[in-house]
């Protein structure tokens, strides 16, 4: 249950940064922020086997890695959805 709310506390970190780097936000707050955060540390580590050393690692999590794989997914959503649809917005405008 500690890892758990170990690695929610990294994807929001991850996220929110990756959010602030690219200007834009994900949907739903700290939800799409998790979601941004795990789902791009995932695709950079699992996915892509993608290393760049060294690195700090938190949980397991390589955290330059994972954060280029947030503004990967986050950047991505900004560009299927169109004109502020699900959710989408300019990180400025708020």
């Amino acid at each position: 249950m500690t890892h758990l709310l170990i690695l929610l506390v990294i994807g929001a970190v991850i996220g929110v940064t990756a959010e602030r780097i690219t200007d834009r936000t994900m949907p739903y707050g700290w939800l799409g922020s998790i979601t941004a955060g795990l789902l791009g540390a995932w695709l950079m580590t699992d996915a892509l086997h993608i290393a760049i050393a060294p690195q700090l690692m938190v949980a397991d999590i390589p955290l330059l890695s994972a954060i280029l794989g947030a503004m990967v997914v986050v950047f991505a959503w900004s560009m299927v959805t169109r004109n502020g649809g699900f959710g989408y917005r300019h990180a400025r405008t708020h």
